[in-house]
């Protein structure tokens, strides 16, 4: 049973995972069911849509982070850690949620390795207490408990500051590893990898700037609320950047300004097409309007008869566009 107010951390990890690696053919769910009745334990699952005898392809290997781009696993099971430290506990439940989902989902055991994602990195004397090692890369230690197999810890304050690492490093304890990891996503350019991701990222953005990313004491944060976030601060940016900035910002984040809106219109899966154009339509016309005043009527009914990929196009020749026939000619 849930308990009303509290932050599932492991849900907003989930989505962030999950805008950020399906599109490149990984799968991501969250509360995965390790028997086959109720209940579901606080796991993320990773695996593959695709099954490959190469494993993960480059592409994939780009966007997972150390620790989980080398397993040559099917699927990979995390148990996170995020306002918790480690404890023999948590030590004791992955080795059981491991056997069990493996059971459960009539696994080899070469197809599924499961690990530990911490936010908080644990005294040496518990690693030591353990056996766990530190293997390359830095940031992961792995050990053999009495009761076979390998545990696998990935400490996400110690992990290197590349852009594969830092969609997870924000969720890391310390507030300087936290700072590097928006910077890493920043200058790297990976806001620009979705709209979904972007506004995901801009939302836990927010939260870290209200010292509310990671609080145990913050409750109801929700993958919804923190998406949400980050759409508000992307309609902010429409509405109050003069026009001249506006128009000079690079252009994928023009794209997220455009899509910011789009969570309004999703619904139901047969309406969802029909609510995507309605939305591209009303920021084009919006964006039209800022650039160049008011729009004449052919224009406007240009707009309303045009399918969802001719708003798209329309929407980025706005930024380079002198004039009117510049964005809708069929040359350009």
């Amino acid at each position: 049973m849930e308990k009303e107010g509290k932050t599932y951390w492991h849900r907003l990890v989930g989505e962030t995972l999950k805008v950020l690696l399906e599109p490149v053919g990984i799968e991501v769910r969250v509360e995965v069911p390790v028997v086959p009745a109720p209940p579901v334990a606080d796991l993320i699952l990773i695996q593959r849509k695709k099954v490959s005898e190469k494993g993960w392809t480059q592409e994939q290997r780009l966007r997972l982070a150390d620790g989980l781009r080398d397993l040559d696993a099917d699927q990979i099971l995390v148990e996170l850690k995020i306002t918790e430290s480690l404890n023999e506990k948590t030590l004791t439940w992955l080795s059981l949620y491991d056997a069990l989902y493996l059971d459960m989902a009539k696994l080899e055991r070469h197809q599924l390795r499961s690990v530990i994602i911490s936010s908080i990195t644990p005294r040496k004397e518990f690693l030591a207490r353990h056996s766990f090692k530190p293997i390359d890369p830095v940031g992961v230690y792995e050990c053999i408990p009495p009761w076979g197999g390998v545990v696998r810890l990935i400490f996400l304050n110690e992990l290197a500051d590349e852009p594969h690492n830092a969609p997870l490093k924000c969720f890391a304890s310390r507030q300087d590893e936290q700072k590097k990891a928006f910077e890493t996503i920043k200058h790297a350019g990976l806001i620009k990898i979705s709209a979904a991701f972007g506004q995901i990222v801009v939302g836990l953005w927010r939260l870290k700037m209200k010292g509310a990313l990671n609080s145990p004491d913050v409750e109801n944060i929700t993958p919804e609320y923190v998406t949400q976030l980050g759409r508000e601060w992307l309609g902010f940016l429409i509405d109050t950047t003069p026009e001249e900035e506006l128009f000079s910002l690079p252009k994928f984040e023009h794209r997220l300004v455009q899509e910011h809106q789009n969570g309004h219109m999703e619904g139901e899966r047969d309406g969802e097409k029909k609510g995507e154009k309605k939305g591209e339509a009303k920021i084009l016309t919006r964006l039209l309007q800022r650039r160049f005043g008011s729009i004449p009527d052919w224009a406007n009914e240009k707009v309303a008869k045009a399918e969802l990929p001719s708003l798209e196009n329309w929407s980025l020749r706005i930024f380079d566009a002198q004039t009117l026939d510049d964005v809708f000619s069929d040359k350009a």
